[in-house]
């Protein structure tokens, strides 16, 4: 299996898909980054590093993969004196993380990335790789296409099946105090290589595994909801999303009756990482909608995984009149999916309340997923949306 991807905010792909008015603009389809996929896959990785001619090697991982002894498993895999640095990073980085861990491979003088973790750590790891051939600040590169040098060259080994960001040429940051996301999304910001080794997720806890995998089976949804969908991105976004239906239960239930440390399940496990990079690979280059529109408020501090799987539902309820014959068939089974895996739809215990509601209201206004859903909707249709989700949309008076 190969792949890499457009990115989540605009790509767009071959042919218009029947009964729609064929685009005056033709679309592209875009799988970029060499995919090596496999139980055991992590062996190839000092093969990879030399077909990179890497010499110094900066490590972007994420802190909780340090902290389990996860990370160390990794990179004993690599010969003695490659890794000239190790910057760890928490969920959500911002811009001044991303800039002192820059720094550092800088003045190493890395030539190679090595990402290992999940969505923050490998999106990170880019603004890294940036900036080890770029001058300027990493926000001075938000938006499209605006990177003027190819980064760095980037492995990347995804610890969690959720972001895909392995295979996206999209990095996300938060900073604090801003209405949206900060995205920069060019052209060679995808890992060169992407090794997905489903032995990695053995030890996940119950709630990062969950939250990832409802995050990548949005993914595959919100594309078939997409205007730019097409037979490309829908084969690979159905096949992903049922892949993910059947395959997260036997994770769940192997998190509890600990088949998933012993490796008795690393099958299932491998079948969620696959569809989770496939599953970035059609909302890459489709684009995404309004489950994502609505989840991109960085004053919002719920999961983004979290987040993405509570509104799933309530979307595809809105999106009825848009939704495939072959998507209804994956909405149908949300709510035993959700049964299964002990996980309610709903924000519960005042998480969002009215603040949270209008930021992430305003962060989707103008967004590219917003604009993106064939169905279109107003303020108050997402208003009525988070309600159902049971979000606090209206302050109490008196």
């Amino acid at each position: 299996m190969t792949g890499n991807v457009i990115d989540p905010i605009g790509a767009t792909v071959h042919q218009s898909r029947p009964k729609k008015a064929a685009s005056p603009m033709n679309r592209e389809f875009v799988v970029a980054t060499r995919v090596v996929s496999g139980l055991g896959a992590l062996g190839a990785l000092p093969t990879e590093l030399v077909k990179l001619s890497a010499e110094r090697i900066v490590v972007v991982a994420d802190q909780g993969v340090s902290d389990v002894g996860l990370l160390e498993k990794i990179l004993a895999r690599i010969p003695d004196g490659l890794i000239v640095a190790r910057c760890l990073v928490g969920p959500n980085p911002d811009v001044h993380t991303v800039e002192l861990a820059s720094e550092q491979a800088r003045l190493a003088r890395a030539d190679v990335v090595l990402a290992v973790g999940g969505g923050s750590a490998l999106g990170a790891a880019k603004a890294v790789a940036i900036r080890l051939t770029n001058p300027r600040r990493i926000d001075e590169y938000e938006g499209v296409g605006r990177v003027p040098n190819m980064p760095a060259p980037t492995v990347a080994v995804p610890t969690t099946a959720g972001s895909g960001s392995e295979v996206s040429t999209v990095l996300v940051l938060h900073e604090e105090g801003r209405a949206e996301e900060l995205v920069v999304r060019s052209p060679g910001c995808e890992p060169r290589v992407a090794i997905l080794d489903g032995t990695v997720l053995r030890n996940l806890p119950w709630a990062p595994l969950v939250f990832a995998s409802l995050d990548a089976l949005s993914h595959c949804i919100e594309s078939t909801w997409t205007r730019r969908q097409t037979l490309f991105t829908e084969s690979l976004a159905l096949r992903a999303a049922q892949t993910i239906i059947d395959a997260l239960p036997v994770a769940v239930e192997g998190v509890a009756s600990g088949r998933n440390a012993s490796g008795e399940n690393d099958a299932t496990l491998q079948l969620l990482l696959e569809a989770s990079c496939a599953a970035n690979m059609a909302c890459g280059n489709s684009g995404l909608a309004l489950v994502h529109a609505l989840s991109t408020a960085p004053s919002v501090h719920i999961a983004h995984g979290l987040q993405n799987g509570i509104l799933l539902p309530h979307v595809a309820l809105f999106n009825a009149e848009v939704t495939t014959a072959a998507a209804r068939v994956l909405v149908s089974q949300l709510d035993s999916l959700y049964a299964r895996i002990g996980f309610t739809a709903t924000f519960s215990g005042g998480a969002v309340g009215p603040e949270e509601s209008e930021a992430m209201i305003a962060a989707s206004t103008g967004h590219p997923f917003r604009k993106n859903n064939l169905r279109e909707a107003t303020d108050d249709e997402l208003r009525s949306i988070l309600r159902n989700a049971g979000a606090v949309v209206d302050r109490l008076k008196g």
